[in-house]
């Protein structure tokens, strides 16, 4: 008689499971790992709009109800001590952004059996930016209570060197490793095609909300409109889509400025594209950027806190603008669109192999195996 093996148990736990890096990075994690004796619950407060691809790779899905991620705390320690009691070889549970963390590393204490990863797939630094006195209270609370806590964590895993780094000097921790996401599924190794367009193909890919700076990109194509041709097409959706459609309008930029929507066909979006901009005030790894490399397509970024600076290369694969700065943002526009910046092949294929879903995926297989 053959003694089945003891399946490794794993929970995945993140708060906000829309459409997006975190989620999309977790669903082809766990598409992985369910290969290698790995039991997966995925832990949402409310609703996940992963459930139908997760439930394909047959993971179980856990959609708490509470009106705030502070309440859930007993919730996530009933339902975690009740793992405790089943038959597995080892329970790992892994959080997903600081806030998270917090109340995870709050929920676990003096649970025995259960091996705590924290992951920052941004970057704790936002906590420095605030839109308000409420808000400003609050992020000092969580980097308060980050730094207290962290250290109680088995391992902490970062998406950018930056983070890792941050947190290490900033929090004086030594658990600390990183491991980029997964990306991109294979490089694309077709050099970029060098036709003449007399308009370029400009695009934004990411969540419309006020970190992303959105608002510092149309002002600077507003700023260039008038002397040069192109096109600029914005890819995702969020909070900030209504005022982003009120400023085309109310600036006449219909004919040259279309939103999208959320568009998950990567070859759909940077086909034609000339140019990706990320004008984020923070990043964690920008997955979106790397598939804009990957697809030989220019990139120019701010140089935000996280890892901006890191996919391009420190300036080999792309340009960079001063946060915030749509002036810069401005110039850097009218040097790419006056020389046609072209991405070293050699250089971009090299640099991609750190990004693709083998590299990652294995990397977090002989984490999780040796924890």
């Amino acid at each position: 008689m053959i003694l089945k093996k003891k399946q490794k148990r794993l929970v995945f736990f993140l708060p906000n499971f829309s459409l997006g890096g975190a989620g999309e990075s977790i669903f082809k994690l766990s598409r992985f790992l369910v290969k290698y004796n790995f039991s997966i619950l995925i832990v949402s407060l409310g609703k996940n709009f992963y459930k139908k691809d997760f439930k394909k790779i047959n993971c179980e899905i856990i959609e708490m109800r509470s009106t705030r991620a502070f309440f859930s705390i007993f919730k996530l320690r009933k339902l975690m001590f009740n793992e405790t009691k089943k038959n597995f070889e080892k329970i790992i549970f892994i959080s997903n952004i600081h806030y998270a963390n917090i109340i995870s590393l709050i929920s676990l204490i003096n649970i025995d059996k259960i091996k705590v990863i924290i992951t920052e797939r941004s970057s704790i630094s936002e906590l420095k930016y605030s839109k308000n006195l409420i808000n400003k209270f609050k992020n000092k609370l969580i980097y308060f209570f980050a730094k207290i806590l962290y250290k109680f964590s088995d391992l902490i895993i970062t998406n950018s060197k930056f983070e890792k780094n941050y947190i290490k000097n900033k929090f004086k921790l030594n658990n600390v490793i990183c491991i980029h996401p997964p990306s991109i599924k294979n490089i694309i190794k077709k050099k970029a095609n060098n036709h003449y367009k007399k308009k370029r193909n400009i695009i934004y890919v990411g969540r419309l909300s006020s970190e992303k700076g959105v608002f510092i990109i149309l002002k600077a194509l507003k700023k260039i409109k008038d002397k040069y041709k192109f096109l600029f097409n914005l890819y995702g959706d969020g909070p900030e889509k209504k005022s982003i459609e009120k400023f085309i309008k109310i600036n006449n930029l219909n004919k040259i400025i279309s939103l999208k929507g959320f568009v998950r066909d990567q070859k759909s979006i940077f086909k034609n594209a000339d140019l990706f901009i990320n004008a984020s005030l923070w990043e964690g790894l920008p997955n979106a950027m790397v598939q804009s490399i990957n697809y030989n397509v220019f990139p120019i970024c701010s140089n935000a806190p996280g890892g901006n600076m890191e996919v391009i290369k420190h300036g080999k694969l792309g340009i960079s603008f001063k946060t915030n700065d749509k002036k810069d943002l401005q110039n850097k526009l009218i040097k790419f669109l006056n020389k046609r910046f072209k991405l070293d092949n050699k250089e971009r294929i090299q640099h991609l192999k750190n990004y693709t879903e083998t590299e990652s995926n294995h990397k977090y297989l002989k984490t999780l195996n040796k924890l």
